[in-house]
């Protein structure tokens, strides 16, 4: 049986998709304020805390730097400032929008997004690796 190459991905910072998790939680944080100030005009403080929310999804949202690399039998997932330490993860498919990938990695769960513009040169071989290769990656 032939093993499949290895593969090595850095995850980079992503500001659309932490700007778009953000939005998500600036209107559903609207929408809440609004329904509670429609039940109670008193409610209206509830509006203050929006700014506190986007922040809050904005810093949650942010990808850290790490690395990712397929060594032929097993995925490694080296950690922000501990790139010499790395740590044995399965992977699980959540979202495939052929340029844009969502991972999650376990244990954990840690959210791995991966976009196409940033792994150009590895895009094929890592599609290729998360859906051919025995113990690739979970499909959900």
């Amino acid at each position: 049986m032939r093993r499949t190459p290895p593969v090595v991905v850095q995850l980079e910072p992503q500001p659309a998709v932490q700007a778009a998790i953000a939005l998500i939680a600036a209107l559903a944080s609207a929408g809440l304020a609004a329904w509670a100030i429609s039940h109670r005009g008193s409610a209206w403080p509830t509006l203050l805390v929006l700014p506190f929310v986007v922040v809050w999804a904005w810093r949650a949202a942010a990808v850290r730097p790490r690395r990712l690399r397929w060594d032929g039998q097993a995925w490694w997932l080296a950690e922000p400032g501990r790139i010499e330490q790395e740590t044995a993860v399965r992977l699980a498919v959540l979202i495939d929008l052929v340029a844009w990938l969502l991972l999650r990695a376990s244990p954990g769960p840690r959210w791995l997004p991966l976009a196409r513009r940033q792994q150009v040169a590895q895009w094929g071989a890592l599609r290729a690796t998360l859906f051919l290769a025995p113990g690739g990656a979970v499909q959900r």
